[in-house]
């Protein structure tokens, strides 16, 4: 957790030391106007996801009961496709901020919590993420004409589905997102974005029933971390 935490005060940190340092270099060249509106987009992304989470209890090799605790960090890649909708406000000529929502409709992340040799065999299950939804703002500086630089915060949330052996999962989880991005805008309004960030999730958990046994939970602490590619339309 403390990795985590000052991973998001770096990239919060760099991204206000890049945004005011542009500002200052790049005043004669502003163009937040060029941003301003409503804006609609397609998004296509890779996020790689992981939880770092524990097994306690379960059923021991020999076939009895034990209070065992096992940690470990499960995860995978997966790619995912959406839309995205937003407006652009400027605040003078160099910033503007924007705001709007991201909705992830293809791709599911699937992780998978895989056997130990200490428990008994059918103890796998699979925890699967679906209808991924960010709400966010985007402070945001012009550089040029018709590019920017901006930070995001957002709230995610999301719908998830435990499959196998296991039950007692929370039905959707939340969590907080940081991003930042360059944006490019043609005269007519086309737009392209670039970004990379992360999330992190609150705890899933407790996951109960592993296997079959009523004594054996899972915990864990998602996070994600993305890259992604946006084109749209600015009106």
């Amino acid at each position: 957790m403390k990795a985590i935490r000052t991973f998001r005060k770096k990239v919060c940190a760099y991204a206000v030391v890049l945004l005011a340092s542009v500002g200052l270099m790049s005043p004669v060249q502003a163009g937040s106007s060029d941003f301003a509106g409503i804006n609609v987009a397609v998004m296509g992304s890779v996020v790689g996801a992981s939880i770092n989470g524990t097994h306690t209890g379960g059923t021991s090799s020999g076939g009895g009961a034990t209070d065992e605790v096992t940690s470990g960090t499960v995860g995978g890649f997966v790619p995912l496709m959406g839309y995205e909708v937003g407006f652009n406000l400027p605040l003078g000529d160099v910033f503007f901020i924007g705001a709007g929502a991201t909705y992830v409709y293809e791709g599911d992340a699937v992780l998978t919590e895989a056997d130990s040799s200490d428990h008994a065999t059918g103890e796998n299950f699979t925890l699967e993420v679906s209808d991924h939804k960010t709400f966010w703002i985007q402070p945001s500086i012009s550089i040029f004409d018709n590019s920017a630089l901006y930070a995001k915060i957002g709230r995610s949330m999301a719908d998830l589905n435990v499959i196998g052996a296991a039950t007692g999962a929370p039905s959707n989880i939340n969590g907080t997102s940081y991003a930042i991005g360059t944006q490019t805008i043609s005269d007519m309004g086309f737009f392209i974005k670039t970004e990379a960030g992360a999330t992190q999730y609150s705890n899933i958990g407790p996951i109960v029933g592993v296997g079959g046994n009523s004594s054996s939970v899972v915990e864990g602490d998602p996070i994600t971390a993305f890259g992604s590619v946006t084109i749209g339309f600015n009106f």
